[in-house]
């Protein structure tokens, strides 16, 4: 099982909106996808969950419920795991427990792995919290998305240097070599500069153009490509997925 995580240290750069497409990309592959919700505000949970859930991820990290009974089938292939915002546990599990079962999410990825799952898809919060350090450090892959803007770059920096301790402390070695520019518009000047700007980084980039249809299908509680497989943003989630595979 290939473990995908999408962060960096900014929030409004529009992660939830890529791991989300992205999962539903890789699972309309033929893959048997698990997309994660790991960030207390639940904005994936609000856009995929079209009932009220009664268990979520803070219930099987503190061994309340098992993973396979918290699940939220999306589609075939396709599975979420949720978590209750506002008034879920996440936040304060993390804050008081996870010290005391630093391997937790290492164990929750196990349980994703023996359930079959082919992709793990992990949203997370904008924090560097030891919850986040504990999702990098349980991953295979780390996507940095991005907004087109100067000091974006100065967080892709800040956010290799925190890489590289994470991990020396776990002594592994995590995939980051993906840099994603959302909501990209060329016909902007800063936009093209900004482009010009990350060329001169050391990662594959990938441009997801804006696209009114992105902010709709979550309206609709779909992905993009269920929602208009035509929209122009489309071939570029897919090429990021791809790239994944």
């Amino acid at each position: 099982m290939k473990k995908i995580c999408f962060h960096i240290q900014k929030g409004g750069v529009g992660k939830t909106s890529v791991s989300g497409n992205i999962a539903a990309i890789l699972a309309g592959k033929g893959k048997k996808t698990l997309l994660v919700d790991f960030d207390p505000q639940g904005n994936m949970s609000s856009w995929f969950c079209k009932k009220k859930t009664e268990w979520d991820i803070a219930s099987v990290l503190a061994g309340e419920m098992n993973l396979e009974s918290a699940l939220y089938s999306i589609d075939e292939n396709w599975s979420l795991l949720p978590v209750i915002a506002p008034g879920g546990d996440l936040k304060a599990w993390a804050e008081t427990e996870l010290v005391r079962s630093p391997r937790a999410v290492e164990f929750l990825t196990g349980d994703m792995e023996k359930m079959g799952f082919d992709y793990a898809v992990f949203d997370c919060s904008p924090s560097f919290s030891l919850l986040e350090r504990s999702i990098i450090a349980s991953s295979d892959e780390v996507v940095n998305p991005i907004s087109p803007e100067f000091f974006s770059i100065d967080g892709i920096e800040n956010f290799a240097h925190e890489l590289r301790n994470i991990e020396k402390a776990n002594r592994r070695t995590i995939v980051n070599n993906k840099i994603v520019v959302n909501l990209l518009n060329r016909s902007f000047a800063r936009h093209k500069a900004f482009l010009e700007e990350l060329g001169k980084l050391e990662y594959r980039i990938f441009i997801i153009p804006q696209d009114s249809k992105v902010a709709e299908c979550q309206i609709a509680r779909q992905s993009i490509v269920d929602f208009d497989p035509r929209a122009k943003s489309v071939p570029y989630f897919t090429a990021l997925a791809e790239a994944l595979l």
